[in-house]
């Protein structure tokens, strides 16, 4: 079992979520799946639920101009430091309920979400639906007609090939047979470098039987991680 739940962790531990997903991915799949369904030169981007900034970062260098919003003052307070740091001259970060946006419609060529939807379906278990659906909407709504959606969700952590909870499964059901979203899965795994790390992170976040799932090669200690990728064109 995990120490603290992801609600807390959003709020009181936003440190350890930025050491946890800067350690995600490290083969630089993500970055190739985005491109491989949308162009970002010279594009303006709308990124729903940003948390410490780790879509951002990857974003940033690509895009022409990047809104980015959160619900979390302690996340973006980890990713104005990063901003500041690494000079995203491109990007405004902006405090911000996905399900109500402070942002006229019809601005952005694609917006885009990563790890932050399926939150606001297991926060409201009964009415998932309603309240993703307002998340969704508005999305589209700051999208110009003949952009894209784009969504990026877990499809199971410490895992090889996809694996997800039920609940999971009808949210992501719920989103192609409902919302018209096509999907493809790829690989993002984690790699740490210690076994502090491990311990600061993993186990308080996924629990000590994660630790059956570490993998110990030349590059450090390889945590398998599936990931979604679903999008959807805005009608013209």
């Amino acid at each position: 079992m995990s120490e603290f739940g992801w609600d807390t962790l959003y709020c009181d531990h936003a440190d350890a979520y930025e050491l946890l997903v800067s350690h995600e991915d490290h083969q630089g799949n993500l970055l190739r799946a985005i491109q491989a369904i949308q162009s970002l030169d010279r594009k303006v981007a709308a990124e729903f639920g940003a948390g410490t900034g780790r879509l951002t970062g990857l974003l940033a260098g690509h895009v022409r101009r990047l809104h980015a919003f959160d619900l979390t003052p302690a996340m973006l307070r980890v990713a104005q430091g990063k901003l500041r740091r690494q000079g995203w001259k491109n990007v405004s970060l902006v405090l911000a309920d996905s399900r109500r946006m402070p942002a006229l419609p019809e601005w952005a060529d694609f917006a885009i979400e990563g790890w932050a939807f399926l939150q606001i379906a297991v926060w409201h278990p009964q009415e998932w639906q309603s309240q993703l659906c307002l998340a969704l909407d508005e999305m589209q709504r700051l999208v110009r007609p003949g952009g894209r959606l784009i969504l990026i969700e877990t499809m199971g952590t410490g895992e090889s090939t996809p694996k997800v909870a039920p609940f999971f499964r009808e949210v992501y059901d719920f989103l192609e047979k409902e919302r018209g979203f096509t999907s493809f899965n790829i690989r993002t795994d984690y790699c740490f470098e210690t076994k502090k790390q491990i311990q600061q992170v993993v186990v308080p976040l996924f629990g000590q039987e994660m630790l059956d799932r570490l993998v110990e090669s030349e590059a450090g200690w390889i945590l398998p991680e599936c990931t979604a990728l679903w999008w959807r064109d805005v009608q013209i």
